[in-house]
């Protein structure tokens, strides 16, 4: 029994030390974010609320043939759902000369690559959706707001990222299905769900400088099956394949920053059988100026969605509209900016929302929104 038990014990002094040793270059480094968003305006309740809270950790080593190996996992909670955990991303990657490949909950080459002019404007514009918070009365919002779909959604893929070449990145995007995201590991047995399946995304990235000014442009497209509504029935076979289209460009000239996106989601929504088909389509026009520690900016927001014959009759609201109306939201948005230092930064902002179905007897409510944040970085 005591040869046994000092045979176990150098068993496991050995693997103890042999597992020290392959973790003596790994690198570990924790952070995150903190935020409080106070908002008030007309037409909306006012209160105090947070959309970001993050706690994150990442890793990585270099292994035995130079390669290096990572991976990283978010969990951020949703006071605005109940305060409820989860992963937001959980991914690992592989770094060489050739490429880095990224496998697990991540973002994809659109979101990577594709400038979001839609977040300049001090308060994240309208990206980071921080007045939506008090006014949820948007009409042509399919997918994602003001974004192509499945913009930064992190459902289980492979994205491979190129390395730079005079200026060019391109990345590739491949995700078996959009039904696999981070809570979820198995298909939805729902009757109807919104995402589609296996998609492919495309993207290129070009940096460079001209005369005084600097710019960064990129273009992409996603491209999959079609919708798994009526999951596992015949009529799957009817709905419209997913194709869409993004672009963004954003231009620095000294202290101004003048950033302009848009996408155009097709009739990815729809079905091939409607008489009228879907659409969705937006763009993003935004000018910041930089002032050292303080920023201010404006930007104008614009999308539009129409419902198409099928949606329209399966829309809970509005179902004795014509499938044909072009639902719309206008944003203005005035922001101002103050960094200071040590990971804090501070917002103020004023966002103007018009809202319309596209019905002229509708009578619409549109609210003024007067938000201000501060956000600790760690």
């Amino acid at each position: 029994m005591n040869k046994f038990l000092i045979t176990l014990a150098t068993l496991v002094a050995f693997s103890l030390s042999g597992l020290a040793y392959a973790q003596e270059d790994t690198k570990v480094k924790v952070g995150g974010l903190m935020q409080r968003i106070a908002g008030m305006g007309d037409n909306v309740d006012g209160g105090l609320t947070e959309v970001f809270t993050r706690f994150v950790i990442g890793t990585s080593t270099t292994v035995d043939n130079g390669w290096t190996v990572g991976g990283s996992m978010s969990i951020q909670t949703a006071a605005a759902t109940g305060g409820a955990a989860a992963p937001s991303t959980n991914s690992m990657y592989i770094q060489t000369d050739m490429m880095t490949v990224n496998i697990g909950n991540t973002v994809g080459a659109l979101t990577s690559l594709i400038p979001a002019a839609s977040a300049v404007v001090p308060g994240g514009g309208v990206d980071a959706g921080y007045q939506f918070n008090y006014d949820n009365g948007n009409q042509a919002t399919q997918g994602v707001t003001l974004r192509e779909a499945y913009y930064a959604m992190s459902n289980a893929k492979i994205d491979i990222d190129l390395p730079a070449v005079n200026g060019f990145t391109v990345g590739l995007t491949y995700t078996p299905s959009q039904e696999f995201g981070p809570t979820v590991q198995a298909r939805q047995q729902a009757e109807t769900t919104a995402s589609h399946g296996e998609t492919i995304e495309a993207a290129f990235q070009y940096s460079g400088e001209l005369e005084g000014l600097s710019y960064v442009v990129g273009v992409g497209i996603i491209t999959g099956n079609s919708q798994t509504i009526n999951a596992g029935s015949a009529n799957l076979t009817v709905n419209n394949d997913l194709n869409a289209v993004s672009g963004g460009l954003k231009v620095t000239m000294g202290n101004l920053l003048l950033a302009v996106g848009g996408f155009d989601n097709g009739d990815s929504y729809g079905a091939s059988t409607d008489a009228i088909q879907s659409a969705h389509s937006g763009y993003s026009l935004n000018a910041v100026w930089n002032m050292g520690n303080i920023s201010a900016g404006i930007g104008f927001h614009h999308q539009e969605f129409t419902r198409g014959t099928a949606g329209q009759a399966a829309a809970t609201t509005l179902t004795g509209a014509d499938a044909g109306n072009v639902h719309e939201d206008n944003f203005t948005t005035v922001g101002i900016g103050y960094d200071m230092g040590g990971g804090v930064s501070t917002y103020i902002q004023l966002s103007t929302n018009e809202h319309s179905d596209g019905d002229l007897a509708t009578t619409e409510v549109n609210p003024q929104v007067l938000f201000a944040g501060i956000s600790l970085g760690f």
